[in-house]
């Protein structure tokens, strides 16, 4: 009986995240790394009040950017190579946790900053944000529950549907495709998903 119990024991450890290397909403916490079709690598990291900070390098391995956005779906800061302009956003409304069928609206301000300057650019929009039912993937050898979800950016000087894969259990997403307004559509399935 001892032995059975130990068998199973250890199975069970070698099929939890922690032995298996899924991940779980602590990995979060030291950083994961993230594969994307195109090429680029994300370390996705969480930070206080449901932030993310996600940080790409392209798929020559140079520093491209870094966005920082609450769940990694609703952006409040980014920026390109570290120099450059810088972007902030502001909701007019307290931006929800993604859920299954949420339709969410609501106005948002952009400021678009030189590195070192003043702003140069602002604007308005309005951003709407929709999420489908609650799907199951495989990445990397585990299952994760995963909502799809769409933000359409609306009336300002760059109408986008920016299209975004997001993990609830971990709570975090990252953006998979985006429409440009002549119908241009860049998309990069997630192929890996680790822990540092």
């Amino acid at each position: 009986m001892g032995k059975m119990m130990l068998r199973a024991a250890l199975l069970w450890a070698l099929a939890s995240p922690a032995f298996g290397g899924c991940l779980d909403a602590a990995s979060l916490l030291k950083g994961v790394q993230v594969r994307l079709q195109d090429g680029s690598n994300w370390h996705v990291q969480k930070g206080a009040h449901d932030m993310i900070r996600a940080d790409q390098t392209n798929a020559e391995g140079s520093y491209a950017r870094y966005i920082v956005a609450r769940f990694g779906v609703y952006p409040a800061e980014s920026t390109r190579n570290g120099k450059g302009d810088m972007s902030e956003y502001a909701y007019a409304r307290t931006p929800p946790e993604p859920v299954a069928g949420l339709d969410w609206t609501s106005n948002t301000r952009a400021t678009v900053t030189p590195v070192g300057g003043a702003p140069n650019a602002k604007w308005r929009e309005k951003v709407h944000v929709t999420v489908g039912a609650l799907q199951q993937t495989e990445i990397s050898g585990c299952t994760y529950g995963v909502l799809e979800m769409d933000m359409g950016h609306l009336g300002g000087p760059n109408p986008t549907v920016q299209h975004f894969t997001y993990f609830p259990d971990l709570r975090f997403g990252i953006q998979t495709r985006i429409t440009y307004r002549a119908d241009t559509v860049k998309k990069s399935a997630i192929l890996a998903m680790t822990a540092d």
